[in-house]
């Protein structure tokens, strides 16, 4: 369907004449007359009386011009959300992201994103390696952010590093080191992060000689800090989460030093939507500032 055909009928009607109607559309009057002829062809019957002032629309054009109109109106709605959609002002993300992520990062992104484009709709699922994997595999998320796509079926674009940190109660004997060596941690009673959380942890404790005892295992991290604060065992967080968290227990930095790469993950860039493109580059944004403020603050 050629919509200008509509278009142009429409306005010949309206000013009753060919020649009017070519002169405001920006046709020549052969074209314009072309035009007429062609969708008269198209939907098989005449749709206007030819007179010696102009033109006007036979019975079976008096009962289609509403319809056309509404076509059109629709047609220019459809065009309007295209270009909204194309300008990246509306819309919707669906994300799927660590806890440490969507509790610390996402916040201050989707505010600084939703003053520029308000009409976004952003949905946050929480959730560890394997259901991001899942979730992204199944295309029910457009964006993820955590650690470890490298080599998923997704295209993966490495953000930061984040250190992998040791935690342990207060008055622990490890609290008098500056930094834990991995060996250190064999003998300890150690809190795991539940399975499909514990990629990281589970990456390091296989660098050691044997794993220490697991004494508990919980999902949540917040659980695990009050476990280590109250004596319970030790642990390995992340940087990120450790940071803003505030606790008694100590964090201290490893040797040799561990830690995990946080990226964000889309099915492809070049199909991802105008407004997930957008999106991105606000993640990209806070990181890079974050840095800046980390590097300036350790220069102090």
């Amino acid at each position: 369907m050629n919509i200008r055909k509509y278009e142009a009928y429409v306005r010949a009607v309206e000013l009753g004449s060919l020649s009017k109607a070519a002169e405001q559309l920006g046709y020549t009057q052969s074209g314009m007359s072309h035009m007429m002829q062609s969708l008269e062809e198209e939907v098989g019957f005449p749709l206007m009386v030819r007179t010696s002032t102009g033109i006007l629309p036979n019975s079976e054009g008096e009962l289609l011009l509403p319809i056309i109109r509404q076509l059109l109106n629709t047609n220019e709605s459809l065009e309007q959300h295209i270009a909204k959609i194309k300008g990246a002002d509306t819309g919707r993300i669906r994300i799927a992201a660590y806890p440490s992520v969507a509790t610390y990062w996402l916040p201050e992104i989707i505010r600084d994103f939703q003053k520029d484009y308000p009409n976004v709709e952003i949905q946050i699922t929480e959730m560890g390696s394997g259901a991001i994997e899942e979730i992204m595999a199944n295309r029910q998320a457009e964006l993820c952010i955590y650690a470890g796509g490298e080599g998923k079926d997704f295209e993966w674009l490495p953000l930061c590093r984040d250190r992998m940190l040791v935690l342990v109660p207060p008055n622990h004997p490890l609290t008098q080191h500056t930094s834990v060596p991995l060996e250190a941690l064999v003998d300890e009673e150690f809190i795991m992060p539940m399975p499909d959380y514990d990629g990281e942890v589970r990456f390091i404790l296989d660098k050691m000689p044997h794993w220490p005892h697991i004494l508990f295992s919980a999902c949540s991290d917040y659980a695990i800090i009050n476990m280590v604060t109250q004596g319970l065992g030790v642990s390995i967080l992340s940087e990120l989460l450790l940071r803003h968290y505030p606790n008694d227990a100590v964090a201290l930095p490893m040797e040799p030093a561990q830690d995990r790469m946080l990226g964000m993950g889309v099915p492809q860039v070049k199909t991802a939507s105008p407004v997930t493109r957008n999106f991105m580059r606000y993640v990209e944004a806070f990181v890079k500032r974050r840095r800046e403020e980390e590097s300036s603050a350790e220069l102090q």
